[in-house]
């Protein structure tokens, strides 16, 4: 396996994580594609990791952007961790808080 070098990493912390981590992910998909689910290829490629932090998480957005592009898709992804909650495919609302 080969590794993906990516063009920018977003890093942000989020606090009282209460449900499926994985709605960290499908919330930045959301503001970046429209929705988790969606046709194509992704207009800013992008790969969200997280990694358990105390009752929170630290929340790793690997992407790739054009320089003009790169603010706009920071800014995405801090308003996407910063709305703080994510209703899943099977309904159940996930909660967090973003860190200062």
């Amino acid at each position: 396996m080969t590794s993906r070098t990516w063009d920018h990493t977003e890093v942000c912390r989020v606090l009282a994580l209460a449900g499926d981590p994985a709605a960290l992910g499908g919330a930045v998909t959301v503001a970046l594609c429209g929705h988790w689910e969606h046709d194509g290829p992704c207009r800013w490629e992008h790969l969200t990791t997280s990694e358990a932090d105390g009752d929170g998480a630290v929340v790793t957005v690997s992407f790739d952007a054009s320089t003009e592009d790169e603010q706009q898709v920071r800014d995405l992804i801090r308003s996407a961790l910063a709305a703080g909650s994510l209703v899943g495919p099977d309904g159940t609302t996930t909660t967090w808080q973003l860190a200062p």
